[in-house]
């Protein structure tokens, strides 16, 4: 019998033996006469013997499974301090523990120089589905490219999103004798908007060379490199162009960095050049989004001269129009209703339709906006967003009934948009839980396939990045009804953050205990009580930010469970006196709580106990809330959440109170309610 055969009879036997008092349990109980027990009883003995059977499932091998991840972190050792006799005396004792393969990977990672192709080959076969293969591979193709050993590299190189692995394999290609057929290949990694490494120097300079460049590629890049704000870098295109072509490329440059100077300026680019549009259009739309109103004063005093020397399309001018129309929108501007009529139908878009009605809605012109949102496409209308404002509309119009109509179907939701419904017509929330309820054989089962073993060793060792990785690539494998006994498994064995993140991306929603766990819960509720905080808050707070991901780390920089940036944290450690050692600090989950609880009520007390202000401040910074405050007027907390100018910030905000209502009830406030928290928006004193 082939091995993988056996292991599949081998475990389905055992999967009997488990589970077969569950089978004997159903038919003791199916034979009993109905009436001999209280429904309650049964329902609390069905209950019981559940928990009993996930408890064996989640024991299952645990004693020996313990003994071999000692024995793994022996091997481990002796490797490391290169005691190579113990390490291949405990090598065999591991080959069915399931880490075995990454054995394998460190003996093979640290003998690379002299391990031949044969064995390599044979390891990324074995494992090629496993993380591990990756890495291997990777550590490969860098010392061949090192060696500059090219033949061994395009025996090894894989697609990738690496840019400097692309880089080799293109060098390696040219050094096997391609020519024409990798030009197109390193034309498109040169077409980029951003530096390459220098490990990309050498093939370029060949594709240069060899007459592959032109102008018109140099004109491409720039302005990809100026779409994305890299001046410097088009600057060092521009020098390559011709000399015709280097001083209207500077012009271009320096209208980008100053785009205010575009009204003195704008006849030097109406002067005859190929390029003299596409500079034009993004010179107006830097303006558009640094000053709208200097954009609109420029173009309705030279529209006609420059569409003269400079012929705008039709798509061309709706595109302008919508942008001026949103960037109005977004500074809050009176005018932007009276742009946003003139951009042609074909040319709205999701974005600018949204607009229009925020627009709308912060300046209270509801006519405007049940009309605006009547005209969104079905799907983007029938959204629990647009629904409420349509109903807020109707009611503002004076169409109660029709109003009520919609919050009370709106009510039943779980969300901001719900709960706001909920208490404009006093109905309760929505609250009530219903666990995901996986069976036992279904757990056991996922529980013992390779990937997921592997992935539940990392965590019982903490190798948490590992873990991650081995779990990611699960799941990929996944349906959505595995996936939801997955987040299940991972919740009974105490990895709450990656429970959330599984359990997020399938459609079920009503797991709260899952989805919203009291982790940390002594040390939030005597934190949030000690700085004057509502509980619920924050965790509120904690689960927005890092979904209880203790080692989070942003691309900005924000780290752990309320993802603070260092400068921040820094700053907050002296005001509490807090010794903070730089990052590493912030790992620490009590010391992160400290700090940011610390920041979270310093925000509070800066916008007087206002917390949808404090709320933003925390994601946004406190200078660009007071930017977005109403200026001499109050106003109502859902239309000034509806129109924070970023969408990271709106969302932020409306799940983070969201999420505040959910906890209170999870804590047993079940008399919390979201208006409580939404008192009207105004300018403070500072």
């Amino acid at each position: 019998m082939k091995a993988g055969r056996r292991k599949i009879l081998i475990r389905t036997l055992v999967l009997t033996a488990l589970l077969a008092p569950m089978a004997n349990h159903a038919l003791v109980r199916d034979t009993q006469p109905a009436q001999t027990t209280a429904p309650s009883l049964a329902a609390d003995n069905d209950a019981q013997f559940r928990a009993d059977m996930i408890s064996r499932v989640l024991g299952y091998r645990a004693d020996e499974r313990a003994a071999q991840r000692a024995l793994y972190l022996q091997a481990e050792q002796a490797l490391a301090q290169r005691q190579l006799p113990r390490f291949r005396e405990l090598l065999p004792r591991l080959e069915d523990y399931p880490l075995y393969p990454y054995l394998r990977y460190q003996d093979l990672k640290h003998r690379l120089q002299h391990a031949s192709q044969r064995e390599i080959d044979r390891f990324l076969d074995d494992y090629a589905t496993l993380p591990i293969a990756d890495s291997l591979r990777r550590q490969v193709l860098r010392r061949a490219a090192k060696r500059r050993d090219w033949q061994t590299y395009l025996h090894y190189y894989r697609p990738t999103q690496n840019v400097t692995l692309q880089c080799h394999y293109l060098t390696a290609r040219l050094h096997n004798g391609e020519t024409q057929t990798v030009y197109a290949d390193i034309q498109r990694l040169w077409l980029s908007a951003r530096s390459q490494p220098r490990e990309c120097d050498g093939v370029f300079a060949h594709w240069r060379d060899a007459g592959q460049m032109s102008d018109e590629l140099l004109w491409q890049r720039i302005e990809l490199a100026l779409g994305q704000g890299r001046r410097q870098l088009a600057g060092y295109l521009a020098r390559q162009l011709p000399a015709r072509d280097r001083h209207r490329a500077q012009l271009w440059i320096g209208l980008h960095r100053y785009p205010a100077q575009l009204p003195r300026r704008y006849k030097e680019l109406l002067e005859p050049h190929p390029k003299a549009k596409a500079i034009l259009i993004a010179t107006l739309q830097r303006l558009i989004r640094h000053d709208p109103q200097k954009a609109i004063a420029f173009w309705q005093a030279h529209a006609t001269q420059v569409r003269e020397q400079i012929p705008l399309d039709e798509d061309e001018l709706g595109t302008l129009y919508r942008r001026i129309a949103l960037a109005l929108a977004l500074r809050h501007q009176p005018n932007a209703e009276a742009w946003f009529r003139r951009i042609p139908r074909q040319y709205q878009t999701n974005t600018s339709r949204s607009w229009r009605v925020r627009a709308a809605i912060r300046n209270q012109h509801w006519q405007t906006v049940r009309l605006a949102i009547d005209a969104m496409p079905e799907t983007q209308r029938q959204t629990d967003r647009w629904r409420y404002w349509r109903a807020r509309a109707l009611a503002e119009l004076g169409r109660e009934d029709d109003a009520k109509t919609l919050l009370s179907q709106l009510a039943k939701r779980r969300n901001y948009y719900g709960f706001l419904a909920a208490d404009r017509l006093s109905l309760p929330y929505p609250l009530q839980a219903q666990p995901y309820q996986p069976s036992a054989a279904e757990l056991f089962v996922l529980q013992e396939q390779p990937d997921i073993r592997r992935a539940a060793e990392l965590f019982q060792l903490d190798r948490r990045l590992e873990a991650r990785r081995e779990w990611r690539s699960a799941m990929q494998k996944l349906d959505e009804t595995r996936r939801l006994q997955a987040a299940k498994l991972a919740q009974l064995w105490g990895w709450n953050e990656q429970s959330i993140l599984t359990m997020a991306s399938t459609t079920y929603r009503d797991d709260l205990e899952l989805r919203f766990p009291l982790l940390f819960k002594e040390e939030v509720l005597a934190l949030s009580a000690t700085k004057g905080l509502e509980a619920a808050w924050t965790y509120g707070v904690i689960r927005r930010e890092s979904a209880f991901v203790r080692d989070a780390l942003s691309s900005r920089g924000a780290t752990g469970l309320m993802q603070l940036m260092p400068a921040t944290a820094k700053r907050i450690s002296r005001s509490l006196k807090v010794r903070y050692r730089g990052r590493s600090t912030l790992l620490q989950p009590e010391t992160n709580l400290k700090l940011g609880t610390g920041h979270l009520a310093k925000m509070l007390e800066r916008f007087d106990n206002q917390t949808v202000l404090a709320t933003a401040a925390y994601n946004a910074g406190a200078r660009r809330v007071r930017k977005w405050l109403p200026e001499d007027t109050s106003m109502e907390a859902d239309r000034w959440i509806e129109t924070i100018p970023y969408r990271e910030t709106r969302e932020y905000v409306s799940n983070v109170l969201a999420y505040t209502i959910i906890y209170a009830s999870r804590l047993g406030q079940q008399d919390v309610r979201l208006d409580t928290h939404m008192e009207p928006v105004q300018r403070h004193q500072q």
